[in-house]
């Protein structure tokens, strides 16, 4: 636990500062020189102390390095973590000091948060925003290099004989010396990638990891082995060399449009990134909504729920000028109404299937990286569990009664037009009912994305249980 070297008091890093400061006696210290004016061993800088609060709700749990208790979980929303422990953990080799202040950050928040109009009012609750923690998360950092001869292929039109077409075919030789240091991911399976990948860290601002910027924080324990997230490292690292020796024509000239670098991983160290974390609970279901702001740069990344009565107030609002538009300009066909009616179902029916398959990849973690390392030899999780998953990746997930509603509305609109209704009444109303199937479509969909921002209260393995059981 961290002292005071003065007079033995809790103390605490300052973000204003970035200096740990005593409250008791006042006292201000640098941090980087602490471990040395303490004369901790080496053998105690690798081993990192602390107090584990584990949630009695869902059994997540957070790390102290002071006296300080925990009153509210991140991951569930509960009001108090009261079992703990004290536990020694391997240390990281890197940490980013927090560099903005809580209240920078719910400023931040809150600013994102007034700018949706959509929004539901218990997300604009002060007390619910006070629930801000401030977590050192960890993360892989990877440091990968080429240096050498990459090869790649290429080929260039020659000439035509007949039915045949004749290319000549080049090797592209690139002298490159390329090193990427600082690509990170996170190491917390219960972290959705998502959320990380939202708000990026400069690694650069990293320094060697020390004990002292802990106090005033908490910590998460890392659960994804650093070797999960090797090949995307080395994926994101061609990505970028590619774009690069694109600018070259001569890859141009010879159709090499995707040229290749060999990286290989040279090194992989764990750091403590600082982030802070809200968890704010719907309080008509068993929900949470999460927010996540990087300690670092003040970057807001959250779960923005719509409220549909918020929703139908504003689109009547902006429906009301485009109607008085609508009146001036010269009179438009019947037919040309049911024409509007589909196109508007057809662009509905797309963005409610583009919603349904996002909510799919969500409750499967498909692109959660960490999660299925770690939950890889469990079984799949299905938010249905009246349907067995089945292989392949399917587009099409949608529920059948929402597709009749889409059929429907298509069908109804097309009657009078294939059927050359003489009578102009047959058309409107046509166009009513279809554009009435329109509007619950849409209520669809504003489920649907609520769904999507929305997260299960965690029911973690301390506990037993499934978060879909």
């Amino acid at each position: 636990m961290a002292k005071c070297p003065h007079c033995g008091a809790e103390f605490a890093f300052d973000v204003k500062k970035q200096l740990v400061h005593c409250d008791y006696c006042g006292s201000d210290f640098d941090p980087r020189n602490l471990n040395s004016e303490e004369k901790v061993s080496k053998k105690e800088e690798n081993a990192l102390e602390g107090v584990v609060y584990n949630c009695t709700q869902c059994g997540a749990s957070l790390m102290t390095f002071d006296e300080t208790a925990v009153t509210f979980c991140n991951y569930c929303g509960s009001q108090n973590m009261i079992e703990d422990k004290i536990t020694k953990q391997m240390a990281p080799d890197y940490i980013i000091p927090f560099a903005k202040s809580q209240e920078e950050c719910i400023k931040n928040y809150k600013r994102k948060l007034f700018s949706f109009f959509f929004s539901p009012s218990y997300m604009k609750d002060d007390v619910i925003v006070k629930k801000f923690r401030g977590i050192y998360m960890p993360y892989g950092v990877y440091k990968l290099n080429f240096h050498g001869d990459a090869v790649n292929s290429g080929e260039k039109y020659n000439h035509r004989s007949g039915d045949y077409v004749y290319y000549d075919d080049y090797a592209i030789h690139a002298d490159v010396d390329a090193t990427y240091e600082g690509i990170s991911f996170d190491l917390i399976s219960k972290y959705y990638d998502h959320y990380s990948h939202a708000i990026p860290f400069n690694f650069k601002q990293a320094v060697p990891f020390n004990s002292s910027y802990l106090p005033g924080f908490y910590a998460d324990s890392r659960d994804v082995e650093i070797d999960t997230y090797c090949g995307d490292a080395i994926q994101l690292a061609a990505e970028d060399s590619s774009r690069f020796l694109l600018k070259n024509k001569t890859f141009r000239k010879y159709s090499c449009n995707n040229p290749k670098v060999p990286f290989q991983v040279e090194d992989k160290k764990v750091a403590l990134f600082p982030v802070y974390f809200l968890a704010t609970k719907n309080p008509k279901n068993d929900t949470i909504h999460y927010a996540v702001i990087n300690g670092q740069t003040g970057k807001v990344a959250a779960d923005m729920p719509i409220s549909f009565v918020k929703y139908i107030i504003v689109s009547i609002i902006i429906a009301i000028p485009i109607y008085i538009l609508l009146l001036g300009l010269p009179v438009i066909l019947p037919s040309t109404i049911d024409g509007f009616a589909i196109v508007v179902t057809i662009i509905s029916f797309i963005l409610c299937n583009i919603e349904t398959n996002a909510c799919y990849d969500k409750d499967e973690h498909t692109n959660d990286k960490g999660f299925r390392a770690v939950h890889k030899d469990d079984t799949e999780i299905i938010t249905d569990t009246s349907k067995k998953k089945k292989k392949g990746k399917k587009i099409f997930r949608m529920k059948k009664e929402n597709v009749l509603k889409y059929v429907g509305a298509v069908v109804i609109s097309l009657i009078p037009i294939l059927t050359h209704m003489v009578s102009d009444v047959f058309y409107y109303i046509a166009a009513m009912i279809s554009l009435l199937l329109v509007l619950w479509t849409f209520l669809d969909l504003v489920q649907l994305h609520n769904r999507l921002v929305s997260n299960p209260i965690p029911q973690l393995e301390k506990r037993g249980g499934d978060e879909h059981e």
